[in-house]
């Protein structure tokens, strides 16, 4: 009797754990409209980097961040940023760049979610920011709108909430930034998506607020 217990609590463990992930799965997109790089964090670190031309435009550096580096798989943070996205043409285009994280463990119930987002636009530029959640766990799902923002050229912050249900099983998270760009133009700046516990908002205001100051920085040509 005690051996049959002991091998039903075994495989009752074993069904447990495989019904729930031992990491989530990070994902980033950029496309141009007419080239899309994607790219995989294979190794589940938590971070992929970008700093490679892409048609008209160049970038620095964009680098998405994800559990296991920042935030867990109940409460999760993915975060998108930019450092000198430019466009190097002599006529305007849009860039798409989309950060994407699978097999996050959802309660149930209602959850808090908040996109804060700063940075800079160079004149005659704008840019848009989409979240979702998906509940069929799909990369770059966009199940449920979570929040939308936009901003147009000069310094900007902001931050937008949303109450959602909460995926009972794995799902996804995606934000969506879409930049449009003048000839010369470019474009820095940081979006975080993240169902916050109480003592991470301070962190979230100061990030925005940093790159706040950075933007008028960059802005009034300060920058060294």
């Amino acid at each position: 009797m005690r051996k049959s217990l002991l091998t039903a609590t075994a495989s009752l463990a074993l069904l447990m754990g495989l019904a729930q992930p031992s990491h989530a799965s990070l994902m980033m997109s950029i496309s141009d409209g007419s080239t899309t790089q994607t790219l995989n964090d294979i190794g589940a670190t938590g971070v992929l980097s970008f700093n490679s031309a892409l048609g008209i435009f160049t970038t620095n550096v964009v680098t998405a961040l994800s559990y296991p580096l920042i935030g867990s798989l109940i409460q999760p943070v993915i975060d998108l940023n930019s450092i000198d996205v430019a466009n190097r043409d002599s006529h305007g285009g849009t860039l798409t760049i989309s950060e994407t994280e699978t097999g996050l463990t959802g309660k149930g119930g209602t959850d808090w979610f908040l996109n804060s987002i700063g940075g800079t636009l160079s004149s005659g530029g704008a840019m848009a920011i989409n979240t979702y959640l998906d509940c069929g766990n799909s990369a770059f799902g966009t199940g449920t709108h979570l929040t939308s923002q936009s901003f147009g050229s000069g310094a900007f912050s902001g931050e937008a909430s949303a109450d959602a249900s909460v995926c009972d099983g794995s799902y996804s998270l995606t934000q969506i930034e879409t930049i449009n760009l003048a000839a010369g133009g470019f474009y820095s700046g940081d979006s975080t998506l993240a169902v916050p516990e109480p003592s991470t908002l301070a962190t979230f205001g100061a990030g925005v607020l940093f790159l706040f100051g950075f933007g008028w920085l960059r802005r009034h040509g300060t920058m060294v």
